[in-house]
């Protein structure tokens, strides 16, 4: 009895080891391509093309929002958005929409606050040229007349799939996020006089933002490539 309940126990402790290197472990400072991720990799970073994947027999028959509960879970499935997701993972079977979400949702912060804080360096992987040179003309403006702002993050209300566009023939994926969050911004002048915003005042922020990747790139970067209201 005693040498099962060993066996038993390293059995359990194999287990938890394993489900925690599968699942990992969130720390709410996670790098947005963690999510968004390279094709064949997973949260984290681990790679994994080199392993080989087995479908279930009868896979192919499987009710669609059992093979794609990850779309099911953030758009219609069978409406247009939902459409056009479905056919991304035609080129990129990897391409989770849950795991999009989840990067955009982190994307936003750190390019809202990399944009305030005037950090060029960490807005450049994130943004397409069009944008980023958008962004470097505001904060090169800002610094030329002796601003600084204060900004805070006080949190994101939701985020959500609005549109989203698959070019064929270069396999382009374009998706429209609207954000729903709440920012402090203020902007002081030399003498640290307010002329913008409230320091004591929670700003309501309602953006579209769109994101753009080739599918099947083994660049895992999502690029910001539009912004609105």
């Amino acid at each position: 009895m005693l040498i099962e309940i060993i066996i038993l126990a390293a059995v359990a402790g194999f287990l938890v080891l394993r489900l925690r290197d599968v699942l990992g472990r969130r720390t709410g400072h996670e790098n947005p391509s963690d999510y968004f991720g390279p094709a064949g990799s997973a949260p984290g970073g681990r790679d994994t093309t080199s392993e080989t994947v087995i479908p279930f027999p009868g896979a192919e028959q499987m009710d669609p929002a059992m093979r794609h509960a990850d779309i099911a879970a953030v758009v219609d499935l069978d409406g247009p958005i939902g459409e056009t997701l479905v056919a991304a993972k035609t080129h990129e079977p990897e391409f989770d929409a849950q795991r999009f979400v989840e990067g955009a949702r982190s994307a936003y912060e750190m390019i809202l606050m990399g944009f305030e804080a005037g950090d060029k360096t960490a807005l450049r992987p994130l943004l397409n040229n069009d944008v980023f040179e958008s962004f470097e003309g505001v904060i090169d403006e800002r610094t030329a007349n002796n601003l600084s702002v204060d900004a805070r993050f006080v949190g994101l209300r939701s985020a959500k799939i609005e549109g989203a566009q698959l070019r064929e023939e270069d396999k382009i994926l374009r998706i429209d996020v609207r954000f729903d969050a709440e920012m402090i911004v203020a902007v002081r002048n030399a003498e640290g006089e307010v002329v913008d915003g409230d320091p004591t005042v929670v700003r309501r922020m309602n953006d579209l933002w769109t994101f753009e990747r080739a599918l099947g790139d083994s660049n895992p970067g999502w690029l910001l490539v539009e912004t609105g209201d």
